[in-house]
């Protein structure tokens, strides 16, 4: 092991990162935190200080075929990119400003550090870079080291080439207002100063070591990258061919390349690595649970791939785990790589029912179902039956007292579908299951006392509000609508759901504007307590309660009925179908609230309620109901709409 500056790291000759390692990562956090090193760094007795950094740990490779006329080694970064990228990033940034030097020191100090170039200077080769066949090498290339000779890349969009990006632009606008001195010094700080060990890899058995150092600056490695390690490790321990070894070693670089790419599409959103290896877990053994987490799935991943794994159950069914072989992880590894994709699509859909069904729940019990039907079944006409089915399903858990089901189910079908090998009676079966919970008897006593208990609930007694899935179920009125007036747009789209809130047309505080059409009803009340309960649930009555985008509430204020009514016509068609009114008050609440109520039982199978049975859904009793409603409720909205 050796103790380098930079200027002696980067004599060492070429780095890259290997395609099969995850990529750059660091935030504003890391990068604040190097910047903070470098600044502290003083100079004693005329000298500045030394400042160790962490450890490289290098493995000598091949140049490529352009690379060939270069005498120098190159060296794969195995452990330790993350600096080494923050670092070369910024070395060029440095580079980039006039700091002072003569061409040739600057020339000098480029081929050192930076890149050298043929001798026509129609190519250069970079000391620091990515392996041609990383998804950012063209981006790390062409975009941060500025290199015209690159392409520039198309749909680049990943979270690995934003972080790039932003280290880039956190470096850049910390050195333009620097002083040409201070440019100077810190150049020197980082080439100088900065201590690296280094430590080259001769044998593959030595990375399982290299992966269980932990540098605290960088980020704790992650289950998943351990793992990877743990697999290349045992690779050189099962008895096997030498050449079974090379094909193993590079199927195992080549699915961990495939699963970081997968898990980082999004730029805006990485997905969380150890969350789909627990994912996957859960479909590819039996927890004891519905599911594991993530702390369960790291202790049973070691388990499985370990020097004595026959030692441990596979399940609780007591079956004892196999012995490690090649062909245990080949298939472990194929299996984990190209469930990534998915589980990516499932987190980021596309599909608009799975847009639904991840808005009512989107626990790891349901994802893995949703990758599971996705990776298993091909009929694009079967997938989509399930997921109807199981749209419905949640969407009856989620009224109340029509509960069905434990979702935890989900999980089980699930892994029903994964590891089955007759995969048509499996999907027959879950279907079969579905449709007994959706045929499942309704009780209308049981939804109207849930109902009625939103009025009563101990912390919080806002009635229809507090219906958790009352804005999922206000969006699905909102296509029924779309329909209804015979329009082909979306005026609010799932992709809208997080900024779009559930308000009252009649505000809570209503006094300065609403108090004539509130005091119809309360004022029909004689003492306190049953003016304020009569109050609460008109207001709270699902017929006053629409979705608004945009955080236009909180624009409109409690502001009265001619300026919302204006601002209602551009807005949802929920909105839309309350501005048709002339008025709003007890009568057109109450017509809403029918007209909801009827779209309820289209939503599901085998509910029907009475006029009475919606009334004392909609209003908390017998009174409010005589006050609050009209003898011709069914007739209203067909009237006015």
């Amino acid at each position: 092991m050796q103790a380098l500056n930079l200027y002696k790291v980067f004599n060492l000759g070429f780095f890259r990162i290997p395609d099969y390692q995850r990529g750059y990562s660091w935030t504003d956090k890391q990068l604040n935190e190097l910047w903070d090193d470098l600044d502290e760094i003083q100079e004693i007795d005329g000298e500045l200080k030394k400042h160790y950094t962490g450890t490289f740990f290098l493995e000598k490779t091949k140049a490529t075929e352009q690379e060939k006329w270069i005498e120098d080694d190159f060296f794969f970064v195995v452990d330790g990119q993350q600096r080494l990228t923050t670092i070369s990033i910024l070395l060029f940034e440095l580079l980039r400003y006039d700091t002072g030097y003569s061409n040739k020191t600057k020339e000098l100090l480029v081929d050192t550090f930076l890149h050298v170039k043929s001798e026509t200077g129609n190519s250069r080769v970079e000391r620091f870079g990515y392996q041609e066949t990383d998804r950012n090498y063209q981006y790390l290339n062409r975009v941060i080291f500025e290199d015209e000779n690159i392409l520039l890349p198309t749909n680049q969009k990943n979270l690995y080439s934003k972080n790039l990006s932003n280290a880039k632009t956190f470096f850049n606008d910390k050195i333009k207002n620097l002083s040409e001195d201070d440019r100077r010094l810190l150049f020197k700080k980082l080439t100088t100063c900065l201590v690296f060990d280094i430590r080259k890899i001769e044998k593959d058995l030595d990375v399982q070591a290299v992966f269980e150092t932990m540098n605290n600056r960088g980020k704790p490695l992650t289950t998943l990258e351990k793992l990877k390690n743990r697999l290349i490790f045992l690779n050189e321990k099962i008895k096997q061919s030498d050449s079974d070894k090379t094909i193993l070693r590079t199927n195992i670089n080549s699915a961990w390349g495939k699963i970081y790419n997968s898990l980082a599409q999004n730029p805006d959103h990485f997905l969380d690595e150890d969350e789909f290896l627990s994912a996957h877990l859960s479909l590819y053994r039996k927890p004891k649970e519905s599911v594991f987490s993530e702390k369960l799935a790291e202790e049973k991943i070691f388990q499985m791939f370990c020097n004595k794994s026959e030692n441990f159950d596979e399940d609780e069914t007591q079956k004892k785990e196999l012995p490690v072989t090649h062909s245990k992880i080949s298939q472990y590894i194929h299996n984990l790589s190209d469930t990534a994709p998915t589980w990516y699509n499932v987190n980021f859909p596309k599909d608009v029912i799975v847009q639904k069904i991840l808005i009512m729940n989107s626990s790891k019990d349901v994802k893995i179902f949703l990758t599971a039907i996705f990776n298993k079944i091909k009929e694009p006409s079967t997938q989509k039956s399930l997921l109807i089915s199981l749209e419905k399903i949640l969407f009856r858990n989620r009224v109340p007292g029509l509960w069905v089901m434990d979702e935890r189910n989900t999980s089980t079908w699930a892994r029903n579908l994964y590891t089955t090998k007759d995969i048509s009676t499996s999907i027959i079966d879950i279907q079969a299951e579905m449709m007994e919970y959706l045929l499942k008897k309704i009780h209308n006593e049981d939804m109207i006392s849930g109902f009625q208990s939103l009025f009563t609930y101990v912390r919080g007694a806002v009635g229809f509000h507090r219906w958790g899935n009352l804005k999922y179920f206000l969006f699905e009125y909102d296509e029924k609508l779309k329909k209804e007036f015979n329009e082909g747009n979306d005026k609010v789209s799932l992709n809208d759901f997080e900024s779009t809130s559930v308000e009252h047309v009649i505000p809570r505080e209503y006094e300065a504007y609403w108090s004539n059409e509130v005091n119809e009803i309360v004022d029909q009340f004689e003492s306190d307590h049953e003016r304020y309960l009569a109050q609460k649930v008109v207001i709270n009555s699902l017929g006053n309660l629409t979705i608004l985008k945009n955080g236009k509430n909180s624009s409109l204020k409690n502001y009265g009925w001619d300026l919302k009514k204006q601002r209602y016509e551009t807005g949802s068609y929920n909105e839309i179908e309350i501005s048709k009114q002339l008025h709003w008050s007890k009568k057109e609440i109450s017509a809403r609230g029918y007209k909801l109520l009827l779209f309820l039982m289209e939503k599901i199978d085998g509910l029907n309620l009475s006029d009475d049975e919606i009334n004392n859904c909609l209003y908390y009793n017998d009174e409010i109901i005589d006050v609050a409603t009209t003898i011709a409720t069914k007739s209203i909205i067909s009237d006015e709409v």
